[in-house]
């Protein structure tokens, strides 16, 4: 998820306006070869040939406050954070109406892997 990158964010966001009809894009994120696109109004999830899968209401979703990634994964938009801590890579989903805790993966030391 390279939020921080902004060429990365630069092209992604410009293949977006180029090939739909979406361009005040405030966030944007690629995941499981989705993009996830907010714009003033709505959330998109976008396929890799740039169709329009999903559009979400931006007042149905809960505000994420803490600037959490928003992906795609198990056929559900969902918020994820990502902590490494102590040789460990903890990922914690939420949901993206209620903010309520989905699931959380552990991958390091601390499981014995």
């Amino acid at each position: 998820m390279n939020r921080n990158n902004y060429k990365y964010n630069s092209d992604m966001i410009n293949k977006i306006k180029d090939n739909t009809n979406i361009d005040k894009i405030e966030y944007i994120n690629f995941y499981n070869n989705y993009y996830i696109v907010l714009d003033n109004k709505y959330l998109y999830l976008i396929n890799n040939n740039y169709k329009i899968i999903s559009e979400i209401d931006k007042e149905e979703i809960y505000e994420n406050n803490k600037k959490y990634d928003i992906i795609y994964n198990n056929e559900e938009i969902m918020y994820i954070d990502e902590i490494y801590q102590d040789n460990v890579l903890i990922y914690k989903y939420y949901n993206l109406y209620t903010y309520e805790h989905i699931d959380t993966i552990k991958i390091g030391e601390e499981d014995g892997r």
